[in-house]
């Protein structure tokens, strides 16, 4: 029957249709798009993305109240506590260290979500106890002449005597970039 169809061979008949069967699919087949060709430079600055990181990378933290270090975390161990009175609020600032215990440079953090929005960092404090303490998170930016410092803190307003733990996080737009080892511990007296 193939060498009626196609009057040859059988296996010059069957070449023939795997070479109409591979043309017929070749519109169908995934080839190299517009992202994928090497030539093709858009307006995207490569190198610039290649300097800045996209995640913080952070090692540890300090908490500081009136300019003076309360409590520190830096690669699994931990010093100090938070501790306020009743009816009391004090304003805590929390600073970020990189692996060598120095402060993490987070200005240099850039990334942007999938709307070409930047993605700010924050502070996400949970797994307190509520009736203990109450806690008022704050976003401040500094503005200098020559710099931009973000500063991350919070208010710590002690409810009733007792004691809580806080866990803290960095975090990056929706996602935790750190997430501190330890719980905070904190005191109200």
């Amino acid at each position: 029957m193939f060498t009626y169809l196609f009057r040859s061979d059988f296996s010059v008949a069957i070449s023939r249709l795997t070479l109409i069967s591979f043309v017929a699919l070749l519109p169908f087949m995934g080839g190299c798009g517009e992202d994928d060709n090497p030539i093709i430079d858009d307006d995207h600055d490569h190198e610039q993305e290649a300097d800045a990181p996209i995640h913080a990378d952070v090692d540890g933290f300090v908490l500081e109240v009136d300019e003076v270090e309360v409590y520190r975390q830096f690669q699994g161990e931990q010093t100090g506590g938070l501790t306020v009175g009743v009816g009391e609020e004090i304003e805590v600032h929390a600073v970020f260290l990189d692996a060598t215990g120095a402060e993490a440079h987070l200005d240099e953090v850039e990334a942007v979500d999938e709307h070409g929005h930047a993605e700010v960092l924050g502070l996400g404090l949970s797994e307190y106890d509520s009736a203990i303490i109450e806690i008022h998170l704050e976003h401040e930016d500094e503005h200098d002449e020559d710099e931009h410092d973000e500063e991350l803190g919070f208010g710590l307003e002690g409810l009733k005597a007792g004691t809580t733990e806080i866990k803290l996080q960095l975090l990056h737009g929706d996602h935790p970039d750190f997430t501190g080892a330890l719980l905070i511990p904190v005191t109200v007296q």
